[in-house]
């Protein structure tokens, strides 16, 4: 039986244009109502995520930055260090080898960016040599630290609940969502997502974006 859904947000319960969807919002709700924690997970920065939070409803802790920090009960817990992913990210900056993005004014763990034309390569390499990870998002590149992802919000969502795998259900649809799904967990995907999740998950939804969010969670009981 299903007790907890990790959801991410982008291309998830939103549409293309990043549209949060009214039936996922509907859905949400209903299962919350009858006694599923729901919480989300996203690269985005943690006043991004207190504004979806508040207004979808969502009521479990919630993680920015792609696990690096969780906002409750009005309490921000950043669980990394922004020393190392700002430090390469100005030198890389420095180089003209990618572009910041609006959202870095409020990061506390990591950095996220534009590469340059050509240069992605160089930046992964340059990460990898400090012990640092980079990953595509879907609508950005992440700088990270190494650990820092979703299956580790995942895995804090397991401890504070006291759940075991088989009791949660993850959904997600791009390359930063990868890390939850190579947890013993129920794996659900949504029609759009990238083919790398559609081939090892457990369920992939006839409809995509929030549209397939809803499709999963009024079908909770029957998965």
């Amino acid at each position: 039986m299903i007790k907890l859904v990790l959801l991410d947000v982008d291309g998830t319960i939103t549409d293309p244009g990043r549209l949060i969807s009214l039936r996922a919002i509907e859905a949400i709700r209903k299962v919350q109502n009858d006694g599923v924690i729901v919480s989300l997970a996203s690269g985005n920065v943690i006043p991004v995520m207190y504004g979806v939070k508040t207004f979808v409803g969502v009521k479990a802790p919630v993680f920015a930055e792609n696990g690096g920090a969780m906002f409750q009960n009005d309490n921000i817990t950043p669980f990394f260090s922004m020393d190392m992913p700002k430090r390469l990210f100005e030198k890389l900056e420095s180089e003209e080898k990618l572009k910041g993005i609006l959202s870095n004014k409020w990061r506390l763990t990591s950095m996220a960016y534009v590469p340059v034309e050509g240069h992605q390569a160089e930046i992964t390499s340059e990460a990898e040599s400090e012990g640092l990870v980079t990953v595509d998002s879907g609508f950005s590149w992440h700088l990270l630290n190494r650990g820092q992802d979703k299956g580790f919000a995942l895995e804090k969502l397991k401890e504070i609940y006291s759940l075991d795998y088989d009791e949660i259900l993850v959904m997600g649809d791009s390359y930063n969502d990868a890390p939850m799904f190579k947890k013993d967990v129920v794996k659900a995907v949504p029609a759009n997502a990238e083919e790398s999740l559609k081939t090892i998950a457990d369920h992939i939804t006839k409809e995509g974006n929030g549209d397939g969010v809803a499709e999963i969670l009024l079908n909770l009981r029957s998965l």
